[in-house]
């Protein structure tokens, strides 16, 4: 039996992915118990990621309602050789008084706003979410020729 090929991204990687991807979707559950996926940007932070909307819109709602589980991925590639992404799941809390909100607002000015300032803090009922992950799933299909290579050899020196 062949075993599962590992290609997932290392610690640094992740990191590095997580700080350069733009785009996040993330998936909550509706007062209906139906699925909703919405896109948003995000900054990784300490192993958290930090999540800016506005309050009553259906994603926060659902974000914050009860247990608050999602998930949301991250991915990227434009053919199958070059795929690559992270997905998170865990719980989604506010985080307006978070000790590292300063510091997301930097890091979100730096990623989309080109360091100037946001402007989050004019309009009307906008929070910081964090998601603290549980479980953190990635794969990179760069790594399937390299993984192919170390698992013949493996299978060859048994």
């Amino acid at each position: 039996m062949t075993k599962k090929l590992d290609l997932s991204l290392s610690e640094a990687e992740l990191e590095d992915f997580l700080a350069s991807e733009r785009t996040v979707r993330v998936a909550s559950v509706d007062a209906g118990c139906r699925p909703h996926v919405v896109p948003l940007w995000f900054v990784w932070l300490e192993g958290a990621m930090y999540l800016n909307s506005t309050l009553g819109n259906v994603t926060v709602e659902n974000l914050l309602r009860g247990s608050g589980l999602a998930a949301a991925v991250v991915d990227d590639g434009q053919t199958y050789d070059v795929l690559r992404g992270v997905l998170l799941r865990g719980r989604v809390s506010l985080a307006n008084d978070d000790p590292r909100a300063p510091r997301a607002t930097q890091a979100w000015s730096d990623k989309y706003l080109a360091g100037n300032p946001v402007p989050y803090d004019r309009w009307l009922n906008r929070v910081w979410m964090r998601l603290d992950p549980g479980e953190i799933s990635s794969w990179d299909f760069r790594k399937i020729p390299e993984a192919k290579a170390r698992q013949r050899g493996s299978e060859g020196a048994s």
